[in-house]
């Protein structure tokens, strides 16, 4: 089995109107039955996008069953009218692949993660969705059918798929030494001299492995601060 991470640029209703929104982060959760959309972005800009979304609602033929807005994030339950002309979800799900949720939309593409038991069966999405749009491979990975059961999870590899091994040790070694506790138990320079490197070299090594892991959980904190709000 393999994991495939995509960048898709098609007309679906979803990605279209992330084209109209492209600094309108869209998330998507579809039951086949029901199409629940969280977005956020800036307060000015969601009333116009939250509008719309009604909008495209009303385009594919579904309704909002229920919705709220609230300043810079809003919530969206839609009946789903998804079908393999309108929703890549629905083409890969046609074509035997499992999509792992949400899909999410930003600057006019559609990012999907997707499993694949056959290597012809991926092949067909790639050709329809070529079709009527562009697609790009952003990942790949072999995959063991145990990994199933994490596809609706935050796995390790999620969060520290983007760092290099040296990367994850120092942090590590950082937050074992108390480089991070209030107030300091460590300096940067003490980290840098147990593994031989000047205090500089350390500190870029701290500094790309925090950031690295703090944009991999964007995502989830956007999602937990929403919920905090509930």
């Amino acid at each position: 089995m393999e994991e495939i991470e995509l960048k898709l640029v098609n007309r679906t209703p979803f990605c279209e109107l992330s084209k109209e929104f492209p600094d309108v982060m869209i998330f998507r959760w579809c039951s086949s039955v029901i199409d629940y959309v969280e977005m956020y972005g800036k307060a000015d800009r969601m009333k116009e996008a939250y509008r719309r979304l009604g909008e495209v609602a009303n385009s594919i033929h579904s309704r909002v069953l229920n919705s709220g807005l609230i300043g810079s994030h809003s919530e969206s339950a839609i009946s789903c009218r998804c079908t393999t002309h309108n929703s890549s979800i629905r083409l890969a799900e046609s074509m035997n692949l499992l999509w792992e949720a949400p899909a999410v939309y930003l600057n006019g593409e559609e990012k999907l993660k997707l499993i694949s038991f056959s290597q012809g069966d991926m092949e067909r999405f790639f050709e329809a969705e070529s079709k009527d749009g562009t697609l790009q491979l952003i990942k790949k990975k072999t995959i063991m059918p145990d990994s199933l059961r994490e596809i609706y999870s935050i796995t390790l590899g999620d969060i520290f798929q983007n760092m290099s091994t040296r990367q994850v040790k120092y942090l590590r070694d950082a937050i074992a030494l108390g480089l991070f506790d209030s107030p300091r138990k460590a300096k940067v320079e003490d980290l840098a001299a147990t593994n031989g490197l000047s205090k500089s070299t350390m500190q870029e090594h701290i500094n790309k492995a925090r950031n690295k892991l703090l944009q991999a959980m964007e995502p989830y904190i956007t999602l937990y601060l929403h919920s905090l709000s509930d």
